[in-house]
């Protein structure tokens, strides 16, 4: 890093522009943080913020300028997109930067670490917050708000702190409640659960949320439930069932008239986070030696049909 960077460790880049990404932008600067996003485009970003209450709010953000090493970013991008995204940031990264990393689905975390400077710190950031963007112009977006939620932080890697860093206090304004655990791997399979459930249904059936309530999906996601807590228990991260299939259900009754993200990324012709979400499901599963037979069945389904 040349010395005529500037260095400015209140600055937040954010990276993504899908709604997790601008949903983060638009609360932080909200909490008073300055937020500048990675754009290709030299032009502010306008965003038009449905906040939680319905109260519309009008955000502007600039692009982060090629002679500022970012100290602070926040990366929400698609999952099969992470480490391309690492990879073209890190000329932009300070030295001792901290990258929060947040996504779908799991199977990216050591290649990126394999990509990080000695004094690069990475997290990961699970969040249940919801949000979808409800229009995309060429310079203004509209983000809605669609569901408050809590997230899950932790220290990823070799270089991994016990200290809160002094951005932890903005982000959990933003997108509190925020826990900072030290191993988030149990969280991430409680994800993984919940995705690999919702989003590929939704996305082959093209139905939102809260069609998965009714009985026509019931055996459907009994079996695909199953055979998750079962790999869940083979690879370490065993679920406490009861609890598992009651979060199951309340995901699908609070967000009923939601899309899930991969059914807007199939709606949209966007490439979706399968690989990612069932077929790393898969992968362990063969890792392990276990035949998931309702899983592979709807992976070779969403794949005949597209996505």
């Amino acid at each position: 890093m040349t010395n005529s960077i500037q260095q400015n460790s209140a600055d937040w880049l954010v990276v993504g522009k899908g709604a997790i990404g601008l949903l983060s932008a638009c609360r932080l600067q909200q909490k008073g943080e300055r937020v500048q996003l990675w754009l290709r485009q030299p032009a502010p970003l306008k965003v038009a913020f449905t906040a939680l209450e319905g109260s519309l709010q009008q955000h502007q953000f600039a692009p982060w300028p090629k002679d500022k090493a970012a100290k602070l970013a926040l990366i929400a991008v698609k999952a099969y997109d992470a480490l391309d995204c690492i990879r073209q940031l890190q000329p932009q990264l300070a030295e001792d930067a901290s990258l929060i990393l947040s996504h779908n689905g799991l199977g990216t975390l050591a290649s990126i670490q394999a990509e990080l400077k000695p004094k690069q710190q990475l997290w990961f950031l699970t969040t249940t917050h919801g949000a979808y963007i409800k229009a995309d112009k060429a310079a203004t977006r509209q983000v809605v708000h669609s569901g408050g939620g809590n997230s899950i932080l932790a220290a990823i890697g070799p270089n991994a702190i016990h200290q809160e860093p002094d951005w932890q206090r903005a982000l959990a304004k933003a997108l509190g409640p925020l826990q900072r655990v030290t191993d988030i791997q149990p969280f991430l399979w409680q994800k993984l659960l919940i995705n690999c459930l919702i989003n590929p249904l939704t996305a082959l059936h093209q139905v939102p949320n809260g069609a998965l309530a009714s009985p026509r999906f019931a055996a459907e996601l009994d079996g695909l439930f199953n055979e998750f807590c079962l790999l869940a228990a083979a690879v370490g991260y065993p679920q406490d069932q009861a609890a598992a299939w009651q979060q199951l259900q309340q995901v699908i009754q609070r967000t009923a008239s939601n899309r899930s993200s991969m059914l807007q990324d199939r709606l949209a012709g966007r490439r979706t986070e399968l690989a990612f979400i069932t077929g790393f499901v898969l992968r362990e599963a063969e890792r392990c030696g276990l035949v998931l037979p309702k899983h592979q069945q709807l992976y070779q389904q969403c794949q005949d049909a597209g996505f």
